[in-house]
């Protein structure tokens, strides 16, 4: 009988140690960046050469502006300014590869963007997704312009969130300190919405 109890003594134990509660919404701090700060701070980094490996173009590729960003629940949507320098098709006739060397383009179009974060790696991967290349064009070298949409059209850039900086008080002796991650991002109407997830300290 004491064996009994003994061995189920053990798994409890072993249960409360391994269970972790669902974490509640009312456990997360919410910081809400408004549609005007985003447009602010996007603005701020470009231009923004962007990585242009394709199996179909090289050259260099920047984006010169993103305007007219509108934000609503799991969906932003913009328009680009791309520009691309020292371009050439490529493309490949009975095993050889043919460059066709284009020059120049600037290109301006309307896209949806999808964005993706991954709480383990602390990266947001953002997607941009043009629904119709050709009509996004306005460019006369049709071949290039769609060509450079297409590098961007359903690709996933990750962009690696910082380390956030722990908020600090002091309450007579003790020294608070409070530590957060971000659990979540997301798109809500006309704002990004971060979730954090805190852990508290006291010395």
């Amino acid at each position: 009988m004491l064996r009994k109890y003994l061995i189920f003594s053990f798994f409890a134990l072993l249960t409360l140690a391994t269970y972790t509660p669902p974490l509640a919404a009312e456990d997360l701090i919410t910081i809400n960046l408004p549609e005007t700060v985003i447009a602010k701070a996007t603005a701020a980094i470009l231009p923004l050469r962007i990585d242009a490996h394709s199996k179909s173009i090289e050259g260099d590729i920047t984006i010169i502006d993103i305007s007219e960003l509108q934000l609503t629940d799991n969906h932003l949507a913009c328009r680009l300014h791309l520009a691309g320098s020292k371009l050439a098709l490529l493309t490949e006739i009975a095993g050889h590869e043919i460059k066709l060397k284009v020059g120049s383009v600037e290109i301006d179009f309307k896209t949806d963007v999808e964005i993706r974060f991954d709480a383990k790696q602390q990266i947001l991967f953002i997607k941009p997704v043009v629904n119709d290349i050709s009509a996004s064009n306005t460019d006369p070298n049709a071949d290039i312009g769609q060509a450079l949409v297409a590098v961007l059209n359903g690709r996933e850039f990750p962009v690696t969130m910082q380390e956030l900086k722990p908020l600090i008080a002091r309450a007579g002796s003790k020294t608070i300190t409070i530590n957060s991650t971000i659990a979540n991002i997301e798109a809500k109407p006309k704002s990004i919405q971060l979730s954090l997830l805190p852990v508290v300290a006291a010395q």
